[in-house]
């Protein structure tokens, strides 16, 4: 090993030389890096070759300077690429199949390789690095997709790649130093990308059908790129600070200046030695002999004494799990600006066609797990919170406000809640996953309900459908209901449990005002049998084929005021059976089996004979037909249930009776 290593330091020596200007590769030096991802491929299980090369510094001193110097020459290009994807590969990659060490070496090493990758970060905060990717890609991405060679697909793979390796790399607070409202390597990073015009093909990717194939690296650096931001903080961004900002960095100055001076106040500085504190005597605080302790300390001490101090702690599990600290913080303002407009133009001109596109190719692999969809899910909800917060435009997000994409997401929670129980070894990383689809799931409902404050006809339709679908599929409920009893703090943060609640409780209100809105009727079994959902009679849209005469109001009012009159008698016939007194040749008959007609079709004549009878005052005849034809079709009751109450007729009846079911209206 260790002349590998020798022979690892004479290659780097002899890349070339830089003079501050311009890079000189020396004429070997193309095979130079051919042997460094020779070796690197070939790495020990402690991964020693790629720390050794991180020690030696290699990639700032090397192989980024020379970068933008031979960008033109294609071998050049092709292998720098390569060896830069390489050394900057997320260090959970070289673990996949172990997962992270637990033992005291192993652990080092992995934080060692952590330390390196954040150097390296560094070194593309230029954007003349970026811009010489940049041109490279612009010229691979001009070629049509249909006559691109292997090669060109692979350069433009491997550029995505390294963008997304360098923005993975997690930041270090405690060396960067960095306040809010101040440019972190991060915002660096990202502000270099935007000199150089790399986002805008990116954006390009992003919106291009032709470039699906690319839509999951260009979504994983999306996220990347936003993952210290909130969406409430872009919103708010504006050229100008706020008056809002202004008072709140204030009241931050004051308060903290307030607690500076308060801990003055109670911890004066000692004029004498500690030891001459003196004796107090604590009140209400009894000694084993019944009366006050006496404490011979000083008054600090002697006021913040704590019994419990040598008491045995309380055993907590092991397996509780901790809360994942989130890294969010304002970055400067420039770069938030920079993000602002970014997250604008994706809503614009890529957001629909990302989540069609990239639903599309998680569908087909639903199978596997090497796709993670907490990208999507995060997208979704990240870029639909921004666009309610900067006034709801339902024609940006209109592919996720669909009923497919509630559903989608609907089985995604659905999915996890099964990993989670299926695959105990990975539990923890599903009920992340988890995590990330109930946030997306809770703004879905926020942006539905936000719907119904547009005064748009097309928002409205939307919302009424929506919300109907969401609140009558018995799916969404049980889901909700699932999440918080199947909570377990072994695999969950109270983030999560705080998270669901809130979707929970936003789910209530809609299906409160969902109840308002309708009629919802329910069957009773026999022998204790389990209730089963009853088909909701909306009163908004009963039918669907109403004709044009009944959206008048004037004919509608003229209906309402005839049921009105019916509905006494009606109440009375239903009341007392014996009041029905039709003769057996007159029985109404629901199905005729001689007729060619298929059952459907005749069932829906009967529904039509039902509204005849009704519309021309045969209210026995109407009662005796419906009686009959809901023992013919019992199943999703259309006619009621086998065992169905009085009220509940009258309910079907009247909507029966106010539907326009194509027939002529006679008056008794």
């Amino acid at each position: 090993m260790s002349i590998l290593l020798a022979d690892i330091d004479a290659t780097c020596a002899a890349l070339g030389y830089n003079d501050g200007e311009k890079y000189h590769a020396e004429p070997d030096a193309i095979q130079g890096l051919k042997h460094l991802i020779w070796i690197l491929r070939r790495d020990l299980d402690n991964h020693e070759y790629r720390r050794h090369l991180g020690r030696a510094n290699v990639l700032l001193t090397d192989l980024v300077p020379m970068l933008p110097d031979y960008i033109d020459d294609d071998e050049y290009a092709d292998v720098l690429i390569r060896l830069l994807v390489i050394l900057t590969n997320p260090t959970l990659l070289l673990y996949r199949e172990g997962g992270i060490p637990k033992d005291n070496h192993g652990r080092k090493v992995y934080m060692e390789l952590i330390d390196i990758l954040q150097g390296y970060k560094e070194g593309f905060t230029k954007h003349t690095v970026w811009a010489a990717l940049a041109l490279k890609l612009h010229k691979t991405l001009d070629v049509d997709w249909s006559l691109r060679s292997e090669e060109q697909g692979l350069l433009i793979e491997r550029i995505l790649v390294l963008v997304r390796n360098v923005l993975q790399i997690p930041a270090n607070p405690e060396i960067e130093c960095r306040a809010d409202n101040d440019a972190s390597l991060h915002d660096q990073v990202i502000w270099a990308l935007h000199q150089s015009g790399l986002l805008d093909l990116i954006l390009y990717v992003l919106s291009s059908p032709d470039e699906n194939q690319y839509h999951l690296h260009a979504l994983e650096i999306l996220c990347l790129l936003y993952r210290e931001q909130t969406a409430a903080s872009l919103a708010d961004a504006s050229l100008q600070r706020s008056n809002e900002e202004k008072q709140k960095d204030e009241q931050e100055l004051i308060a903290a200046r307030r607690r500076e001076k308060q801990k003055i106040i109670a911890h004066p500085p000692p004029g004498r030695h500690s030891r001459f504190g003196g004796t107090y005597v604590l009140q209400n605080i009894k000694s084993i002999s019944d009366r006050d302790i006496i404490c011979h300390q000083s008054l600090e001490r002697a006021s913040a004494i704590d019994l419990d101090r040598e008491k045995r702690k309380q055993k907590r599990s092991h397996r509780i799990v901790n809360e994942e600290n989130v890294s969010e913080r304002r970055s400067a303002f420039s770069v938030r600006l920079c993000l602002r407009e970014f997250c604008i133009e994706i809503l614009q001109s890529a957001y629909n066609t990302l989540v069609r596109q990239v639903r599309r190719v998680l569908e087909r692999n639903v199978g596997s797990n090497n796709n993670d969809d907490s990208y999507l899910l995060w997208a979704i909800r990240f870029f639909m919170e921004f666009n309610r917060l900067t006034g709801l435009q339902l024609h940006l997000v209109s592919e996720s406000l669909s009923v497919q994409c509630f559903h989608w997401v609907l089985t995604r929670m659905q999915h996890d809640l099964d990993m989670i129980i299926s695959d105990k070894k990975q539990a923890r990383l599903w009920a992340r996953r988890l995590h990330v689809a109930v946030q997306t799931f809770r703004e879905l409902l926020l942006s539905l309900l936000a719907l119904q404050k547009l005064k748009d006809d097309k928002a409205y339709a939307l919302f009424d459908m929506l919300l109907n679908n969401v609140c009558y599929v018995l799916e969404y409920r049980e889901t909700i209901l699932h999440l918080l009893m199947n909570y377990n703090e072994a695999h969950s943060t109270k983030a999560f449990l705080r998270d669901v609640i809130e979707t929970a409780n936003i789910f209530i209100k809609m299906m409160e005002k969902f109840c308002k809105d309708t009629a919802v009727i329910q069957e009773k079994k026999h022998g204790g049998r389990r209730k089963k959902n009853k088909k909701v009679l909306n009163k908004k849209s009963m039918n669907k084929n109403a004709d044009k005469n009944l959206d008048n109001p004037d004919n509608q009012e003229e209906l309402e005021n005839k049921w009105v009159e019916l509905s006494n008698e009606i109440v009375a016939i239903l009341a007392d059976s014996e009041m029905i007194k039709l003769p057996e040749e007159n029985q109404p008959i629901p199905f005729d089996a001689t007729l060619e007609k298929s059952i459907d079709d005749q069932k829906e004549d009967c529904m039509k004979r039902i509204h005849k009878y009704l519309r021309e005052n045969k209210l026995e005849h109407a009662i005796c037909l419906l009686r009959a034809a809901r023992e013919v079709w019992p199943e999703n009751d259309n006619f009621g249930a086998l065992i169905c109450s009085p009220e509940d007729e009258l309910i079907i009846l009247r909507e029966i009776f106010l539907a326009n079911l194509g027939q002529e209206e006679t008056w008794a």
